[in-house]
């Protein structure tokens, strides 16, 4: 049986981060990407380079929405596309310099938001939640 307790600490957690993150987002959110678009280059930066297709999946968005997405932060200069080496015909998307230097600065973003949901752990215990999230 799913672990409510569990899920509404997840999910309180998560909600906690999202508002520190929005509350402090003009410091930091230079580019003007949003929620929305910090995901999406968080999520690239993880997996490039991606297809759309592979972005679509990842983040469980529609296609048409997922492109929207990817063509605006492509005007903003903060991802590219290749051609793909082994099809041609489809596209690969990757982060440009400037992209990768905002996932840095919004990977800073989120570990300050995080320290103040986080003062209450000892270092062992950060330690810990660091081991078991990455096991998941």
């Amino acid at each position: 049986m799913p672990d409510v307790e569990l899920a509404r600490q997840v999910d309180r957690m998560t909600r906690r981060n999202h508002a520190a993150l929005n509350l402090r987002a003009a410091e930091f959110d230079h580019h003007q990407v949003g929620p929305a678009g910090g995901i999406l280059l968080l999520t690239l930066a993880e997996n490039e380079p991606a297809r759309l297709q592979d972005l679509v999946r990842l983040m469980a968005r529609d296609k048409a929405q997922m492109t929207r997405g990817v063509q605006a932060r492509e005007r903003k200069g903060l991802i590219a596309r290749k051609t793909c080496a082994d099809d041609g015909r489809a596209s690969l998307l990757e982060l440009t310099p400037e992209g990768h230097e905002t996932v840095g600065v919004l990977q800073g973003a989120v570990a300050e938001a995080l320290e103040g949901i986080l003062s209450p752990l000892s270092q062992t215990e950060r330690d810990q939640l660091k081991a078991m999230l990455a096991k998941i």
